[in-house]
């Protein structure tokens, strides 16, 4: 019994050390988010710029879709729902669930959040981007803000860096968490729910004016590359200490310059 009880507080103690690992670094991500926020001028200088880009492409919808929704109050309660709520509170959830089934798998996709993360920090410094909502005169509409007292007043606040659109780690770090339940489950209903938390961010953070579909497919970009980084670690790792440590036996095993020579 007393070893049972040890063991479970020694479980316990990991958890709230991840959780100490991941919060830590969430709030050290935001912190800096601000402080690399750069000038305005240049922020709606890059947004006009992500705009042109996408008329250039013939994909610059998201003001006419957004009119398809924001006569429908329901609609828009449940997008903003969806990019409030089903952001930090669902991640947190998947974390929690791959600790618990897969701990291999959980610390590859923490280690893709946080190298995904810091790759964002550098984009946001050389590149802040004013988001949609920030251009009425193209026909946005700030949903959220309009809704959300809280949500304006936190975003106001000087605590949020407000040019950080490109890239959208709303859509990212949610087909991130996508594809860990993918991997991890086999169960219909998961896997299901895999595919719709990020279809769902994707509608949310156009409907609402966030992000544009560049941000959206910038996010996915980043996050899969820091995926494919860190599996890549995963894998040639072992095979890197391996060598080193042959090496260093062979050198080891080398006689001594001194040691040859014979001392008469």
């Amino acid at each position: 019994m007393k070893m049972f009880n040890v063991g479970r507080a020694h479980a316990a103690l990991r958890l709230l050390l991840e959780a100490g690992i991941m919060v830590a670094a969430y709030v050290a991500y935001q912190a800096v988010r601000v402080l690399v926020s750069s000038d305005p001028g240049e922020a709606f200088g890059n947004g006009f710029g992500v705009i042109e880009t996408e008329q250039r492409l013939g994909i610059f919808v998201e003001p006419r879709l957004q009119s398809l929704v924001v006569e429908h109050g329901w609609l828009v309660a449940l997008l903003n729902w969806t990019y409030v709520w089903g952001y930090l509170p669902v991640i947190s959830a998947a974390a929690m669930y791959l600790y618990l089934r897969d701990h291999a798998a959980y610390t590859r996709y923490r280690n893709a959040f946080l190298v995904s993360g810091a790759a964002g920090l550098i984009v946001f410094a050389l590149m802040p981007v004013a988001p949609p909502r920030m251009f009425p005169e193209f026909g946005f509409v700030d949903t959220v803000h309009a809704n959300s007292v809280v949500y304006r007043q936190f975003q106001g606040s000087g605590m949020v860096n407000e040019y950080a659109a490109v890239p959208s780690f709303h859509f990212g770090w949610t087909l991130l968490i996508g594809i860990a339940l993918v991997q991890t489950s086999q169960h219909a209903l998961t896997r299901a729910l895999a595919v719709t938390l990020p279809a769902a961010m994707l509608a949310a953070i156009v409907f609402t004016a966030n992000h544009y579909f560049i941000d959206a497919l910038a996010g996915g970009i980043v996050v899969l590359g820091a995926l494919a980084l860190v599996t890549a670690a995963e894998r040639y790792a072992p095979r890197v200490a391996a060598a080193l440590t042959r090496w260093h036996a062979q050198r080891s095993a080398r006689p001594s310059l001194f040691a040859s020579v014979n001392l008469r």
